[in-house]
């Protein structure tokens, strides 16, 4: 197997300047950069076929919104470290915005569009019409392919959809309410938000379908909305505790988690009232650690902070379509049972 410092002895440079050129990274002539990387093509250590377009740089875009959250911080991670991890000639810009303010988002993609004259667009989409608008006059007017990831606007002209099936998402954590109280008992649902994101109104909706096939005797409470604020969640579930002793299990879609927590821990009720909640972060996993969350309902954050990218680079550099259109991610459940010790 050919080795970067194989490379570097045999064009006469540093391992660090080999890093750069077939990274596409900047402090390095451009006609070095092109020496070493018909190098490394010659002695095989970059196919053949990635080779032309090494000798340019695709411009993606990738906005996200929710940017508060842990695990967007954490998608936005991988969206930043992805050129530094693969040998894909792209150039990653990326845009987060706090909330989901519709005009922002919108304005966000202009931006990119316009200003930063990308090729590609990964977007984490708001559930709204004039998203779906401007991903389709950027794809059909611009030539701008769009790939969709963690919600998706079905009908909208993108290349794919990246991310999971929330609705099956909300029914799994269902099940798992069911299991946990017997079938039997208040439970009181908890939304981030009540519109603009598609994974609180789908996720209830899955609970819902669920508890109402297979749960007839639980009481679902109406849903409550802590519109992000942690505080808020809080005063919620206090309020919900105090006014109803047969509640026996909280199902938090998506922001609000640590204001319920300590809701719990502050009213000696973590452990009795059961919580389950979405995406494995490391600070969701600590509340499993702590008695607080029964089960935590992850969408494998690594194949969306890195999947959009290849499907876009391939469509870029090959025309290549994706063979699916919609590739959906896994769901997986972490509980106290097969978490990693804290370190």
């Amino acid at each position: 197997m050919v080795t970067m410092q194989q490379i570097a002895d045999a064009c006469g440079v540093s391992r660090g300047t080999v890093d750069r050129a077939l990274h596409n990274k900047p402090g390095i002539r451009p006609e070095v950069a092109d020496r070493v990387r018909e190098k490394a093509r010659d002695m095989g250590y970059i196919s053949a076929r990635l080779m032309p377009s090494l000798l340019n740089t695709w411009k993606i875009g990738v906005v996200l919104h929710s940017a508060a959250s842990d695990f967007v911080k954490e998608l936005a991670h991988l969206f930043e470290q992805f050129p530094n991890s693969s040998l894909l000639p792209v150039k990653i810009i990326l845009r987060t915005m706090d909330g989901v303010d519709i005009q922002h988002q919108l304005a966000l993609i202009d931006e990119l569009v316009e200003i930063e004259h990308i090729d590609a667009l990964a977007l984490m989409p708001l559930a709204n019409s004039l998203i779906r608008e401007k991903i389709n006059q950027i794809s059909e007017k611009n030539g701008i392919p769009v790939v969709t990831l963690n919600t998706d606007i079905g009908d909208a002209n993108r290349l794919a959809y990246i991310g999971p099936d929330d609705i099956a998402a909300g029914r799994s954590a269902a099940a798992l309410m069911g299991m946990l109280t017997g079938g039997h008992g208040h439970i009181l649902p908890i939304l981030g938000q009540q519109s603009g994101h598609y994974a609180d109104s789908q996720r209830l909706t899955g609970f819902l379908e669920e508890m109402s096939a297979n749960y007839p005797d639980i009481e679902i409470l109406h849903p409550e909305c802590c519109f992000l604020d942690g505080e808020l969640a809080k005063r919620i579930t206090c309020r919900a505790i105090q006014a109803d002793p047969e509640l026996n299990g909280i199902f938090v879609s998506s922001m609000g988690r640590r204001g319920v927590a300590k809701a719990l821990q502050e009213t000696g009720t973590a452990g009795k009232i059961h919580m389950i909640i979405h995406d494995i972060t490391p600070s969701n996993l600590s509340l499993v650690r702590q008695g607080i969350v029964d089960f935590v309902i992850g969408q494998d954050i690594e194949t969306q902070g890195t999947r959009p990218i290849q499907i876009l680079y391939e469509y870029l550099s090959n025309h290549q379509m994706p063979e699916q259109r919609i590739q959906l991610t896994d769901i997986s459940i972490k509980f106290r049972c097969n978490i990693p010790p804290e370190a």
